[in-house]
């Protein structure tokens, strides 16, 4: 069975500016499925809050995992969830790009995984050498640009992986903790980022206790002097253990 914690927090910058939190997270485990979605709204677009809550609700509505997905399947989630983004722009009587949002999503069973990304941010996962990545994050051809779900172009920047191996630990993040989490000169994963961090998990009794530890290592002071953007992580694991423990600052 899947154990899974997630939360965002609001970057520092936004916090001095008064706006939002502009990432969304939900995830849920159905019967042995784990499936989740992430989006982080564009910092310069005025609704990108609503459009982030949009996707990722329209996709954890109409996902399944009862068996693995083929990618039309997951093609058409995503759609879905843009055409859902893309009504609440109607709603609000603005351009989609005022909506912008990435979007990272993960469905993981028994034996395979999926996952979908658009934009930066990044999915993590266990691998036979250390921890994998799924995507490397889209960071656009200038700095602090991406690809985003509202675009008109989006299914052409669209990644899905399709994978038959059984994992133990999954992690998806939006793209506040990626210079924390990745080595950018060596395209790779920081393993002793995330080794401390499912550890907890793993061995955490409390799901409100991991939570508030999560939400607290995003907002700690060592990683705000990181980072002033949105931060979401969320960690899921199929080990379990005994021992409660909290988030642990020197992971950042």
């Amino acid at each position: 069975m899947w154990k899974l914690v997630y939360g965002s927090v609001p970057g520092t910058s936004h916090v001095e500016s008064g706006l939002p939190c502009q990432d969304f997270c939900e995830a849920k485990v159905v019967d042995t499925t784990l499936i989740a979605a992430c989006a982080d709204g564009a910092g310069s677009a005025e609704y990108s809050h609503f459009g982030s809550r949009a996707a990722v609700d329209c996709f954890m509505e109409i996902a399944v995992g009862d068996t693995i997905p083929t990618s039309d399947q997951i093609f058409a989630w995503v759609e879905a969830a843009r055409d859902r983004l893309l009504e609440e722009a109607v709603k609000k009587d603005t351009t989609p790009r005022q909506l912008a949002c990435t979007f990272l999503a993960v469905l993981a069973g028994s034996d395979w995984s999926a996952f979908v990304q658009i934009g930066d941010g990044a999915i993590v996962f266990d691998g036979p050498d250390g921890y994998e990545l799924a995507f490397w994050p889209d960071i656009g051809e200038y700095a602090n640009a991406t690809r985003f779900l509202s675009d008109d172009d989006y299914r052409d920047h669209l990644k899905v992986n399709i994978i038959n191996r059984n994992l133990s630990e999954i992690a998806v993040m939006t793209d506040g903790l990626q210079m924390l989490a990745l080595d950018f000169a060596g395209a790779r994963v920081h393993d002793r980022f995330f080794s401390p961090l499912f550890n907890t998990v793993r061995n955490g009794l409390n799901e409100e206790a991991l939570k508030t530890s999560l939400l607290g290592f995003m907002d700690s002071k060592r990683v705000n002097e990181r980072t002033d953007d949105d931060k979401t992580l969320l960690l899921a694991t199929q080990m379990t253990a005994d021992v409660s423990q909290e988030l642990p600052d020197s992971a950042a």
